[in-house]
């Protein structure tokens, strides 16, 4: 085991946390930019220096060890204290500098009510030193990302609501039901009703969704989607009913593409969340983020621990 970090030994742990984000090494070729024998070398040389063994690999797929996930917690704090550290240094200097990273669900940028956009607009122009990193995930790895560290932040639907963290409610999201071209409901000029869609095949969210169907109108699901855009190719297909954000669809609505079922009926409101570690001490960069995003979207600072949604001052 290692008695103390060298740069290489920091480097070949940040190749180690982005082979884990990846899945594997072969997956992790994109991101690193090298070669999958190159990451596979250097873990090698870092199971050395730590005289642990990391990860299994194989034909059964990638996997950590026991020692392997707690060393990659141990790697999640070390850069997470790395950068509160950076981010404390400039403060001393009147200056914010550091990282933030932030957690979306797929599409959140074509919602009118946010102002994701304006407010890292807002915290560039205040501190452009700050390295500011989005991600766009699954629903199902949000308050997971989060929770693990690898957000500072998190904005999407969020099924689970961890006691662990804080959750303000920002702004809504109306889902409603579509069919697409082809589909033999798009061209239906009668009035469709809920037994009309008992014989149809359903998209499936891969997380946890409202389920609006009757219990004997349920149609069959037939298909499995974990983004907006997977549940949209799907609809489009012609062949399948799901749910998707009206903001969303309203661009294959207009081109004649979708089609809305029983909007009044089976619509459904998804409230969207920004949600953070209740145990974090909001560092100068997040707080300064957190003005601005608070801001934009017409929302007084701050809220409890209960997350309870926040005042609108608009």
């Amino acid at each position: 085991m290692l008695s103390n970090l060298s740069d290489g030994d920091i480097r070949l742990l940040r190749i180690f946390v982005k082979v884990v984000e990846a899945g594997g090494f072969s997956a992790a070729q994109i991101d690193l930019n090298i070669s999958q024998s190159t990451i596979s070398t250097h873990m090698t040389a870092l199971e050395q220096r730590l005289g642990v063994r990391l990860c299994r690999r194989g034909r059964s797929g990638f996997s950590l060890t026991e020692k392997g996930q707690r060393i990659h917690q141990a790697a999640l704090q070390l850069f997470a204290s790395m950068d509160a550290f950076r981010t404390e240094a400039g403060a001393v200097r009147d200056r914010l500098v550091g990282r933030l990273a932030i957690g979306l669900v797929d599409n959140i940028v074509t919602n009118p009510a946010s102002h994701l956009e304006e407010a890292i607009e807002a915290l560039n122009r205040q501190a452009p030193e700050v390295e500011i990193a989005v991600h766009v995930v699954a629903p199902t790895d949000l308050e997971r990302g989060v929770l693990d560290g690898k957000f500072d932040l998190g904005l999407g639907a969020c099924g689970r609501h961890s006691p662990n963290l804080t959750y303000e409610d920002v702004f809504d999201e109306q889902q409603i039901l579509y069919c697409g071209r082809g589909h033999p409901l798009f061209e239906r000029n009668s009035e469709i009703a809920l037994k009309d869609l008992k014989s149809q095949q359903l998209v499936r969210r891969a997380y946890a969704a409202p389920d609006l169907f009757p219990a004997n109108m349920r149609p069959p699901a037939r298909a499995v989607a974990d983004l907006m855009e997977s549940v949209a190719l799907l609809i489009l297909s012609g062949r399948y009913i799901g749910f998707l954000p009206q903001h969303f669809a309203q661009h294959w609505v207009d081109q004649g593409r979708m089609r809305p079922l029983l909007a009044g009926r089976l619509g459904y409101r998804n409230p969207i969340y920004l949600t953070m570690r209740k145990s974090d001490r909001p560092s100068p960069v997040i707080g300064a983020f957190l003005k601005e995003f608070h801001r934009v979207h017409g929302l007084s600072a701050g809220t409890d621990k209960s997350g309870q949604r926040l005042r609108r001052t608009g």
